[in-house]
């Protein structure tokens, strides 16, 4: 069986990062996480608040592009040794998505596209929390999302691979559920 490319994505605070960690942890598959690649090439420890208006400093388009360069090197690397792996950012751009697709075509392997929604009132209680919260790695806000909102790309793009809208409004557990009987849906087998 070809090895699986997992792409979780979505607007800040729509449970990206939960969802690939419980998948991680139900699978054991691993997970190269947007915010923890941006911060280590930046050399930065993944806790620390980086507060810049959206599009400046760590999170300028140039340092965007070298981020998704990393994770897509990273993802190449597991899957060229038939190792599945889940990549969790926000791939706003149909230019990102279509670089996962290359990457997986590349290797052999099979992509899955997983699109994290929420309801505006949770995404902001989400992000409350996250400022509260000093191990978060994220530093998304609220005027990040505003911003996110305007400039993300219609999926319509992904045409011919396997896309799942995940509410994670639901509890984690359904979420999971739902995940996993999409993978196996789609691949027939799901070790």
């Amino acid at each position: 069986m070809p090895p699986r490319l997992v792409v979780i994505f979505g607007l800040i605070a729509s449970g990206k990062t939960t969802l690939a960690r419980d998948l991680r942890d139900r699978l054991g598959w691993p997970t190269i996480h947007s915010d923890q690649v941006r911060k280590s090439l930046a050399g930065i420890p993944a806790t620390q608040r980086v507060t810049v208006p959206f599009g400046i400093g760590l999170y300028a388009p140039e340092m965007s592009g070298r981020t998704y360069d990393e994770m897509f090197r990273l993802a190449a690397e597991y899957l060229r040794t038939g190792t599945d792996v889940i990549l969790d950012g926000s791939f706003m751009r149909a230019a990102d998505r279509q670089r996962a697709r290359n990457v997986a075509a590349e290797c052999g392997a099979d992509i899955f596209f997983i699109l994290c929604v929420c309801s505006e009132e949770e995404t902001r209680r989400r992000l409350t929390h996250r400022a509260g919260n000093q191990q978060a790695v994220s530093d998304g806000r609220a005027d990040i999302l505003a911003e996110q909102q305007k400039r993300f790309e219609p999926i319509n793009d992904l045409y011919g691979v396997p896309v799942l809208q995940a509410l994670t409004d639901q509890p984690r557990e359904t979420v999971l559920a739902e995940v996993l009987a999409f993978l196996q849906t789609n691949t027939h087998i799901l070790e």
